[in-house]
């Protein structure tokens, strides 16, 4: 049994850094101005406005109107903009419709329309996805945007890290996400973390799947915006204020220690959920107001394949709807993935042109 995540502080404040985790002299990390969706500079289209027209996850609005109100979301900074272009390249080609959260004002100014600005502080050096310190800044500013768009819209969201690349449409009502948002069931639909790397999907085990975990991966997911707002918001609100006290730790550890810790929280805590359920265990909640219950439940695992599987075996997996190209660093170790799963557009911005 892996052990027991640490009691986060009611009013998380940041720690004291430590020599290890202090930034480097010459990088500035300043405060990102976000425009609230109530509050748009004039003349422009209120961000909420924007949100709203880009939800559907399809271009074409008339298909699978039981999604309407479901907005694809994905996150990149100016330095990883070569693997935005390849994800969003091969989402138009599926004609999905989408949303940037633009980690930094120089991709935000680039990407325009389709983009937003993320909800933070701003790490200045464009490598910073691949940086000390700038990893974990840029990470937990995805959960704080994600945070901030349910707060600010009703909603749902699906969130896909830029090497989380689809090979075919994931949200088909025959496949496990598609047929798991249209149930209405689950306010937060996730995938597995698994260790360690260079397995072989056809080796993972069928029992292991909707065991629930103590940590999942928080580079796909699904999240409830339309219902449960208080539970759902303060779960994502605790994920926030873990990243803020342990900035040196990145949105998925501070996110699923967040959550672990909420599952063990008494009635008098601020942030008392009053029940998790995982995957319809039916008696985990037994006698709690379904109103007050945060259901939870991983995709399948064969169908949106972490990157701890091989390409090679990823490729022979019938089921493959997209592939996380996760445990290797640096955009061109994910590329190479992403290449070899045959999952690399070979595309520029010219095609994606105004479809966003």
């Amino acid at each position: 049994e892996a052990p027991e995540a640490p009691e986060a502080p009611e009013a998380p404040e940041a720690p004291e850094k430590k020599q290890s985790q202090v930034e480097p002299a010459d990088q500035e990390v300043v405060e990102v101005t976000t425009t609230p969706p109530q509050s748009p500079e004039p003349g422009s289209e209120p961000l909420a406005a924007r949100l709203q027209r880009h939800a559907g996850v399809y271009r074409d609005k008339s298909h699978a109107p039981e999604l309407k109100n479901v907005l694809l979301l994905t996150a990149a900074n100016s330095g990883y903009l070569e693997m935005l272009t390849n994800w969003e390249c091969i989402a138009q080609r599926l004609g999905l419709d989408w949303m940037v959260i633009a980690i930094d004002s120089e991709l935000q100014q680039h990407l325009g329309e389709r983009s937003f600005s993320a909800t933070g502080k701003e790490w200045q050096k464009a490598e910073g996805f691949f940086s000390k310190g700038g990893f974990q800044l840029i990470a937990c500013n995805k959960i704080r945007s994600v945070a901030e768009v349910l707060r600010s819209t009703n909603l749902d969201i699906v969130f896909s890290d830029g090497d989380n690349v689809f090979k075919s449409d994931p949200f088909l009502p025959t496949l496990t996400l598609g047929s798991m948002i249209r149930s209405g069931k689950y306010e937060y639909i996730y995938g597995r973390k698994i260790e360690p790397g260079n397995q072989k999907i056809q080796n993972f085990k069928p029992e292991i799947w909707h065991q629930e975990p103590n940590k999942g991966n928080t580079g796909f997911y699904y999240v409830a915006g339309g219902r449960k707002q208080t539970i759902v918001q303060k779960v994502f609100d605790k994920g926030v204020a873990w990243c803020d006290s342990r900035p040196h730790m990145d949105d998925q550890e501070n996110f699923w220690d967040a959550l672990f810790d909420s599952r063990r929280k008494k009635r008098s805590a601020k942030d008392y959920v009053a029940c998790f359920r995982h995957c319809d265990n039916n008696e985990s909640c037994s006698g709690i107001e379904e109103s007050q219950v945060f259901n939870y439940c991983d995709m399948s695992p064969w169908e949106y394949i972490l990157g701890c599987f091989t390409p090679a075996s990823a490729l022979e997996e019938p089921r493959m709807v997209a592939y996380h190209a996760t445990h290797v660093v640096g955009w061109e170790s994910k590329r190479k993935k992403l290449q070899q799963v045959k999952l690399w557009a070979y595309c520029n911005e010219t095609e994606i042109g105004s479809a966003a």
